[in-house]
């Protein structure tokens, strides 16, 4: 009987070590599992931005109404929430874009990428303008900064609203 007994209390025993043992673990893998899922939110907030950038010469700011919703719908309506989209074709001066011939916009220059909240970063940048002669020979014509603000709808993240800076001084 003394050993039946010995044997249910070093069994019970082991139980308690292997239910503590992987429930001490189990923080570590949710912080694990934590980075990994904000490493890859944050390479798809700046995979979004870049995006935008990239498609920012296609919309022409000073086109007619009609042009411009489309041109901004098609350019602009995988990457930035539908209810910016109105905003700004309702009013296109508050909207990133194309003013001029040249110089025009040729990308976003990502600075900070900061985590607002667990469906929220904001992003600050710079929107690089260039020329042809830049085009060619590099360097920047004009930069302007940008504050975006790139929310997560459903499972995909989206630019919800932008804030446009000054012009700065290149060299």
């Amino acid at each position: 009987m003394k050993k039946l007994l010995l044997f249910a209390l070093i069994l019970l025993l082991s139980a308690l070590m292997i239910s503590c043992t992987v429930v001490g673990n189990q923080p570590q893998q949710n912080e694990e599992e934590t980075q990994q899922t904000d490493e890859a939110d944050k390479k798809a907030v700046t995979d979004t931005v870049e995006s935008f950038g990239k498609r920012l010469q296609s919309v022409s700011l000073l086109a007619p109404k009609d042009i411009l919703e489309e041109s901004m719908k098609e350019s602009y309506g995988n990457l930035v929430s539908q209810e910016l989209i109105e905003k700004w074709i309702s009013d296109p001066l508050y909207a990133p874009g194309r003013l001029t011939s040249s110089p025009w916009p040729d990308r976003i220059e990502i600075l900070t990428v900061e985590k607002s909240s667990e469906n929220e970063y904001k992003v600050k940048g710079e929107i690089i303008e260039v020329t042809s002669t830049e085009k060619t020979d590099g360097g920047v014509a004009s930069k302007r900064t940008i504050t975006l603000t790139i929310k997560r709808f459903d499972d995909k993240w989206l630019i919800a609203n932008v804030i446009l800076g000054d012009y700065v001084e290149t060299k």
